[in-house]
């Protein structure tokens, strides 16, 4: 009872935290119309005038102005609530064998392969429900799916069920870059509508799921984007842990070295992936790492997704 009370008082404080950024915002650009006299700007516009004219730089000023001020305190604030920051602090510990829900992200190919194995090792009774985000025509993620959630029911009757949301692939294989901005923009719209507008409207006080589990690729770090909506706006977020693949022995992927620093725990199977910024764990998991065809065990898996602090960690073979 106590740990629940304290949750929900710290729910009541974060919830407001936008709010200041907001009145803020709305200041300045109240402010910077004063300044520019819109009224003015307006006439000089219905003058078709050049475009050094007094009337179209004021009105360029009045739309950069209030912009760039928005943009840095979005910056401001996404430095504050991501791990690690000074102002960021870790969610408390949940009670053994407590229910949590989990999304899980399916990359397609290789990444879904891995994915399948990591997920054998998941107590489906206690991460339960459980959410399948994948991209259009990946009938292998879907397959996966199957296979995982039908082993499920036949070990077991009590899991919570599941359900599959499909995002548009935020980037083909060969797609330009100007092609790649249209493709990502869409994914977030998809991916805002799924993970933020409808369960908003369902449980405002609870995030989409729990805990996120992805493992890449480009589609993924559009979807720890559009996650972190809630944690910027103050409301009760989801923890997203990153794992990197299995292929990356030396250095990380480009979706790693994007999401590294804005993942609650991101995960290396090579210890050499982390660089210097490995964090320490037992000498018995680096001296006697886990063979590849061995499955991970279950408290290997359930410390990566309970791990507190955002920091790199190397957790040996888990695929």
């Amino acid at each position: 009872m106590q740990p629940h009370m304290q949750q929900q008082r710290r729910e009541a404080v974060t919830l407001p935290v936008w709010i200041p950024f907001g009145l803020l915002f709305l200041v300045i650009l109240g402010v910077t119309l004063i300044l520019l006299d819109p009224i003015e700007t307006i006439r000089e516009l219905t003058r078709f005038r050049e475009w050094n004219s007094r009337g179209q730089i004021l009105l360029l000023a009045a739309i950069l102005f209030p912009a760039i001020a928005a943009s840095l305190l979005l910056v401001r604030r996404v430095n504050l609530v991501r791990p690690g920051a000074s102002a960021w602090s870790p969610p408390p510990r949940r009670k053994l064998g407590e229910r949590v829900s989990l999304g899980v992200f399916m990359g397609s190919g290789g990444h879904t392969a891995e994915m399948r194995q990591l997920l054998k090792s998941v107590d489906r009774r206690r991460y339960s429900p459980r959410v399948y985000v994948y991209c259009h025509g990946d009938e292998m993620s879907l397959r996966a799916v199957a296979e995982i959630e039908g082993i499920k029911q036949k070990d077991e009757r009590r899991g919570g069920g599941y359900t599959l949301v499909a995002l548009p692939r935020a980037r083909k294989v060969g797609e330009g870059r100007i092609s790649t901005l249209f493709s990502a923009t869409k994914t977030a719209l998809h991916a805002f509508f799924h993970t933020f507008i409808l369960p908003l409207a369902d449980a405002p006080l609870r995030p989409w799921v729990d805990v996120l589990l992805v493992n890449g690729p480009g589609t993924a770090v559009v979807l720890v984007a559009v996650a972190y909506i809630r944690r910027i706006v103050g409301l009760s977020h989801t923890r997203i842990v990153y794992v990197e693949s299995f292929a990356r022995v030396n250095s990380l992927s480009l979706s790693g070295k994007l999401l590294r620093y804005f993942v609650d725990t991101f995960v290396v199977q090579w210890p050499d992936a982390a660089g210097d910024e490995l964090m320490p764990i037992d000498e018995d998991a680096i001296e006697k790492p886990k063979g590849v065809n061995d499955e991970p065990t279950q408290e290997e898996l359930k410390r990566a997704l309970d791990e507190k602090e955002s920091r790199t960690v190397y957790r040996g073979w888990l695929v």
